[in-house]
């Protein structure tokens, strides 16, 4: 025998050696299971899990769990089946699977510990003949998956909303800047076009407000879960008071159609302008804005978030061009609201009773300025309606001359602030030209500024260039950061909760946020949602529209 086969005999009774006496100690120390007791003749016998010794820790509720799950959880094949198994509790849960019988080894006798389970079914009383041996397991990997299987058990007792299933929609992507208006294929506000031999929609006996028109053969074949027109256009209108809404399926339409009177209050808001002094001369109207039909993914969100706010300067002077009147209109608006305000100026001179020295000598120099600008700035408004009235055409060099002059003029507030040192009031005397806005103590720029957001908001939606490049190149990043915030759609699930839409049985027509951009809006500030049931829309009885709003 030669010396390569000499050292494999050595190497494998070495190994037969090591393997002998690693079985001899696991025989040792093997658990050694009692006979179970039983309570009377083939009495069906209970199964549980082996006690496990571990260290000490705070006490948990007790989980009840399927023999099945924690087979499934282990990643091992269970068992063979036993002849009946009880319903697994994770069958409800989102990622059941179905549930594999398992047999489990005899327990002891005493009460299991703490970490012990509830047998999940009762067997037939088995052979008292174990032929093989229950398989070793390691103590830290079944404590490991112990815990895993608590942790999973106290988790199904948390309620999880689950969100409706996401579908397909579009985005009405307003176009900043506004294309021509033979280039316009769908649009929101402004007027519809109805063929001639149609008369104007009435919802419950009163001429409609119109809301939008979309040309039907942009839109996706899956939206509305396939219902709907894919051919011609369909037009939205909604009651001037109730707000109740209606749409027409339009297989032809026809030449633009002027409303028959001025929009209602129902979702009529227009942007800053919400008080009784400036309503009038708000444009009671939706300006027409042309949009793009945008498919969106299943998930996306269905608007942007923005503030608008942000671009406008908390510190501006309206004798900035970007301010000026473009035509008579704003001219007038701002002489009127320039002269309500002057009315307020305090110009008296008298000081309270209580007032120091300082503060009744600041009140007194602020009346005779305000004084001197009420005289120069009443001559100046004059001049605005004599030019009006004598049908002066219109001319931004005139805008220039009025704004120049006004911004001569100077008006003064007064304030006082307590001193945190000594307590004492401190007295603030602020001097500005009239055409200045001044954050904290405006006079009459901010409401002039609203107003003529407005006006320039419909003259440039009709024809951008009508604005001039000063105004374009202030008012355009605010539209269009407005546009992307205030996105409209249809099809998606609503970005807020609706009382009475039914997820399953309704579908969104269109959904409007509040925009000051299209002075469409609810009182709340919420958006205005158009539903319909599938039913009806697949019939294409659009007189069945609901219109939702939410907060």
């Amino acid at each position: 025998m030669n010396d390569l086969n000499s050292a494999a005999l050595m190497l494998g009774g070495a190994l037969l050696a090591w393997i002998l006496i690693v079985f001899a100690v696991w025989w040792v120390r093997r658990p050694k299971p009692e006979p179970a007791a039983y309570a009377a003749p083939k009495a069906p016998r209970e199964f549980r899990l082996p006690s496990l010794s571990r260290k000490a820790v705070p006490e948990e509720e007790t989980v009840e769990i399927a023999p099945s799950r924690l087979a499934r959880i282990s990643g091992k094949a269970p068992l063979e089946a036993a002849a009946e198994a009880a319903p697994d509790p994770w069958a409800d849960t989102p990622d059941a699977i179905d549930p594999a019988p398992v047999i489990v080894p005899e327990a002891h006798p005493e009460p299991v510990s703490e970490y012990s389970h509830a047998p999940a079914a009762e067997a037939e009383p088995a052979s008292d003949d174990f032929t093989a041996a229950p398989a070793a397991l390691d103590e830290a990997i079944l404590e490991s998956l112990v815990a895993e299987v608590e942790e999973r058990a106290h988790a199904v007792d948390v309620a999880v909303p689950i969100p409706p299933t996401a579908k397909a929609f579009v985005r009405l992507v307003q176009k900043i800047p506004p294309p021509d208006a033979i280039l316009r294929k769908s649009w929101i506000g402004g007027r519809p076009h109805l063929p001639a031999d149609m008369e104007w929609p009435r919802i419950d006996g009163q001429d409609g407000d119109f809301l939008a028109q979309i040309v039907c053969s942009d839109l996706p074949a899956d939206l509305w879960d396939g219902l709907g027109p894919r051919l011609g256009t369909l037009a939205f209108f909604t009651n001037p008071d109730t707000g109740a809404a209606t749409a027409v399926h339009l297989s032809d339409d026809g030449a633009p159609r002027d409303p028959p009177r001025s929009v209602g209050p129902a979702y009529f808001q227009p942007w800053r302008i919400d008080t009784a002094e400036l309503m009038p001369f708000a444009i009671r109207a939706f300006p027409e804005w042309p949009v793009d039909l945008v498919p969106a993914q299943p998930g996306e969100a269905a608007g942007t978030d923005g503030d608008a706010e942000l671009l406008f300067a908390s510190d501006y002077d309206i004798a900035d061009p970007a301010f000026h009147p473009f035509d008579w209109g704003t001219m007038l608006a701002m002489a009127e609201i320039l002269e309500n305000r002057m009315a307020r100026l305090a110009v008296d001179g008298a000081a309270p009773d209580d007032a120091s020295d300082e503060l009744a000598q600041a009140i007194a120099e602020a009346a005779e300025i305000n004084r001197e600008a009420q005289v120069r700035a009443s001559e100046i408004i004059d001049i605005i309606h004599e030019s009006a009235g004598q049908g002066v055409r219109f001319s931004p060099a005139d805008a220039t001359a009025v704004l120049a002059g006004l911004h001569a003029i100077r008006w003064a507030s007064v304030t006082t602030e307590s001193d945190p040192e000594t307590g004492e009031d401190r007295v603030e005397a602020t001097t500005l030209p009239l055409t200045r806005h001044h954050p904290t103590d405006d006079l009459w720029v901010d409401a002039y500024r609203a107003v003529l957001f407005d006006r320039l908001k419909h003259a440039y939606a009709a024809r951008p260039d009508s604005l001039s490049p000063a105004a374009r190149a202030v008012f355009e990043p605010l539209w269009d950061a407005m546009a992307a915030r205030e996105t409209a759609a249809m099809g998606h699930f609503p970005t807020r909760l609706r009382e009475g839409f039914d997820a399953e049985r309704d579908v969104a027509l269109l959904e409007l946020p509040a925009s000051g951009l299209r002075s469409i809006g609810l009182r709340n500030q919420g958006s205005l949602l158009l539903a319909i049931r599938k039913v009806d829309l697949a019939a294409g009885d659009f007189s069945k529209i609901r219109a939702l709003a939410g907060n």
